[in-house]
C-alpha cells in the first residue's frame, strides 16, 4: 500500500467528503459537510474534517470539532450536541480478501491517529456510528474503548408484528382517544415541548430554538426529515418527533412529549404511525 497522507480539507474538497461519506458504510447525515458546518457555526465551534489520501484519492477520514476547556485545555470530539455520532469514515476496500481490507482499515486509523497526536489534543473523543464496528485498530494504537449498543428497527418488516402486545394496545387506546397525528414543520411547536422535557429535570435545553430552526431548514433544503405531532382532539400538542434519514437508514433524532396527555397513548401511537410512513 502506498503512504497515506493526512491533511485538513478545505472548502472546495467538502463535496469529495460528501461523496466518500454517502458510498462508505460507515457515512451517515451526521459526517455530511451541511450538517458538520451547520452545527459549527450555530454552536461557535472549530471544525476541522481529516482527510486520508492515497495517490490523490479520498480513500477515509474523520471530522472533529475542536475547543478549548477551561481556556487552557485543548480537546477534540467527533460529536456535539444532537449529534450522536461522528468518528470515522472509510471508502470499501477494493480487494474481497478480508486480511487485506483489515490491512488497509488499519493504515488509514494509524495515519489519523498520528495526525492527531501531532495536533498534541489533551484529550480526545471519537463516537462512531453503529456500522464502525471494528475498534481494534485504535485501541492497537493505545486508546481506550466503550462498546455502546443502538436498536435497529427492520421497517422490510410487518410493524404490527414486531412490537410487543402492551404497545399494540397503546396504540389502541391513543385511537379510542381521538389522537391525531400530522406531519407539521413548525420549530417552535416542537421546541416548546422539547423545553418542556428539561425543565421536568431542572435541565436546560442542549440547544436554542435558533438550533432547532436550521436544522429543520437544512432537513428540509435536502429533502433528509420530517417532523410529526400528535394532537389531542381539543387541538393540544401531546408529543412531536423529528426523523431524519440519509441515504442508508432513518433516525430517531429528537422527541418531546407533554406530561399532562402521558397517558392518553399518543407517543406510541405518533411513533406508530411515524414508522407506517417511513415504511412507505
Amino acid at each position: 500500500m502506498s503512504d497515506i497522507i493526512v491533511k485538513e480539507l478545505k472548502k472546495d474538497e467538502h463535496k469529495t467528503w460528501d461523496e466518500l461519506v454517502k458510498n462508505s458504510p460507515h457515512g451517515t447525515i451526521f459526517h455530511s459537510s451541511n450538517w458538520l458546518t451547520t452545527c459549527r457555526d450555530l454552536l461557535n465551534k472549530k471544525l476541522k474534517i481529516y482527510g486520508c489520501f492515497e495517490n490523490e484519492e479520498l480513500i477515509g477520514g474523520c471530522s472533529l470539532y475542536i475547543y478549548k476547556l477551561k481556556r487552557f485545555f485543548k480537546m477534540a470530539s467527533s460529536t456535539i450536541e444532537m449529534t450522536p455520532y461522528g468518528g470515522v469514515v472509510l471508502a470499501e476496500s477494493p480487494s474481497s480478501k478480508v486480511k487485506e481490507q483489515e490491512q488497509t482499515y488499519r493504515d488509514i486509523i494509524k495515519s489519523l491517529c498520528n495526525a492527531f497526536d501531532n495536533e498534541h489534543f489533551d484529550y480526545i473523543q471519537i463516537t462512531n456510528s453503529p456500522d464502525f464496528v471494528d475498534v481494534r485498530p485504535f485501541t492497537w494504537n493505545g486508546w481506550n474503548n466503550w462498546i455502546r449498543y443502538t436498536y435497529y428497527f427492520n421497517m422490510r418488516n410487518e410493524i404490527e408484528k414486531s412490537v410487543s402486545k402492551k404497545v399494540r394496545n397503546i396504540v389502541r387506546k391513543a385511537i379510542k382517544n381521538n389522537i391525531a397525528i400530522e406531519k407539521l414543520s413548525n420549530p417552535s411547536v416542537f421546541y416548546k415541548l422539547f423545553s418542556m422535557t428539561f425543565e421536568r429535570q431542572n435541565l436546560k435545553p442542549p440547544v436554542t430554538k435558533e438550533f432547532v430552526e436550521r436544522i429543520m431548514d437544512l432537513l428540509q433544503s435536502k429533502n433528509a426529515g420530517a417532523m410529526w405531532i400528535a394532537e389531542t382532539p381539543s387541538g393540544e400538542v401531546a408529543a412531536a418527533e423529528i426523523v431524519i434519514w440519509d441515504n442508508k437508514r432513518a433516525y430517531r433524532w429528537s422527541a418531546a412529549s407533554h406530561t399532562e396527555f402521558k397517558d392518553t397513548g399518543a407517543t406510541s401511537l405518533l411513533l406508530y404511525e411515524i414508522f407506517q410512513d417511513l415504511k412507505t
